[in-house]
């Protein structure tokens, strides 16, 4: 079995990073400033909203959510039906970094995001794409002819 770091573990770690940053002071450069920064609430509120609706998905088509597991039965309705990895872009993933760094309004606090789009799109879609298709075969090769990795 190969181990992974799990998603949130990395999504943790790039939380923290975006804090330290700002608490030490070590991002000077401010990209958004004023009410501006309130659309970061709204990406956070996108971002929990998404996985909890996959997640429901996931238990009602009886399929687990943990992604070094097997896959029992593709999803491909709600946020499946234009994302093949909404989980990624939502809960604390993509879209909650990002409202967290908009929220922060520096520079350095945006390399987060970056970071965990990098290793979820080189790293864990990659892995779980290919265990997709070993499951699913045609079926899953269909799918992602229809719906783009991200949005």
């Amino acid at each position: 079995m190969r181990k992974i770091l799990l998603p949130p573990v990395l999504l943790l770690l790039c939380l923290i990073g975006i804090v330290a940053v700002n608490y030490f002071g070590l991002s000077v450069i401010v990209l958004l400033s004023g009410p501006v920064k309130l659309i970061g609430y709204g990406l956070i509120a996108f971002g929990i909203f998404l996985p909890v609706w996959g997640a429901r998905l996931f238990r009602q088509h009886k399929t687990n959510l943990i992604p070094y597991k097997d896959p029992d039965n593709i999803v491909t309705i709600g946020p499946f039906g234009f994302s093949r990895n909404p989980m990624y872009l939502g809960m604390g993933m993509v879209f909650v970094l990002l409202g967290v760094a908009v929220l922060y309004g520096t520079a350095l606090g945006f390399i987060f995001p970056v970071v965990y789009f990098a290793v979820a799109n080189g790293w864990y879609i990659p892995f779980e794409e290919g265990r997709m298709q070993e499951a699913f075969g045609d079926e899953f090769t269909a799918y992602k002819a229809q719906v783009r990795r991200w949005l």
